[in-house]
């Protein structure tokens, strides 16, 4: 009886995250392709002409009606000129990844976003050490890879434990913010382009090495092993040895916000939310 029940429980398990990862993945369908906004528009349209043969309507019209969209999308995303975004779609959740140095203010602007749009806040160094507490298979996967200490496994490791915390019912109904999280290109290209719900903003925060030394150093040392010398130092070498490379993949998708993240962090919040509410949602490499 306890060995059925065993099952029964792992089955249903099985069941639930199958079901979440189908509705994660048919919700990013829906949004990349703006179906929501397309049928929303077609009614409209359908109920104020009333027409006498509403299949060849809708036969006829729904190929301008998507055009429309994704014309307006793609051109707010490659202009800088002025364009009408009260009627650009905004049917999704911010699922957004703040990427920058040490110092660059990160964790302090991606709390003050997930305050301001009501989204999970999530880092990634925290969500690694309440893995490694739990009994399940990728808290396995990730002490045997800490233990063997080799760096593709850790890689590997951390982005199973990040997927399955994307895929929790919380994260799919609300969008999150992820700090700490992609560190290099190959761990960016993964995300992207394998995971069942990928982000939908990039928010590069830029900052010279030079002044967000000085306000690591300037942070009241609280004993923790993140503020010794040899930490910053070595997570300043980590990120200047990845730098190039991410820029040049970020540089080429529709999802990365610049932003000059040396001002005061009320300049800096301001600024990076006008550029959140000003930008469509647009997914994929730029052409």
């Amino acid at each position: 009886f306890l060995l059925f029940k065993h099952k029964m429980s792992t089955t249903t398990t099985i069941n639930k995250l199958a079901l979440a990862e189908y509705s994660a993945e048919l919700m990013v369908y829906f949004e990349k392709h703006k179906i929501i906004e397309i049928i929303t528009r077609l009614m409209v349209e359908i109920g104020l002409i009333r027409p006498t043969n509403p299949q060849n309507w809708i036969a006829t019209n729904i190929r301008r009606i998507a055009d429309e969209f994704y014309h307006k999308c793609l051109k707010a995303s490659y202009t800088s000129s002025k364009i009408d975004y009260y009627q650009l779609p905004r049917h999704f959740h911010h699922r957004i990844v703040i990427f920058g140095r040490s110092g660059s203010g990160r964790k302090t602007q991606a709390l003050a976003i997930a305050k301001r749009f009501n989204l999970i806040y999530i880092d990634a160094e925290n969500l690694i050490y309440t893995t490694f507490f739990r009994n399940d298979e990728v808290a396995q996967k990730l002490h045997k890879a800490f233990l063997d200490n080799v760096a593709k496994d850790k890689s590997s490791a951390v982005s199973k434990a990040i997927q399955q915390r994307l895929l929790q019912i919380d994260a799919i109904r609300q969008g999150w913010v992820l700090i700490n999280y992609p560190r290099n290109v190959e761990e960016f290209t993964e995300m992207f382009e394998t995971y069942k719900i990928p982000p939908n903003k990039v928010i590069y925060l830029q900052c010279p090495e030079i002044m967000a030394m000085r306000r690591l150093v300037a942070k009241p040392n609280l004993g923790c092993p993140q503020n010794t010398c040899e930490y910053i130092e070595h997570e300043m070498a980590y990120f200047s040895q990845n730098e190039t490379a991410i820029n040049d993949y970020l540089q080429r998708r529709h999802e990365t916000i610049y932003i000059d993240s040396t001002p005061c962090f009320e300049a800096v919040r301001t600024n990076l939310w006008t550029q959140m509410e000003r930008l469509p949602y647009v997914m994929g490499y730029k052409m």
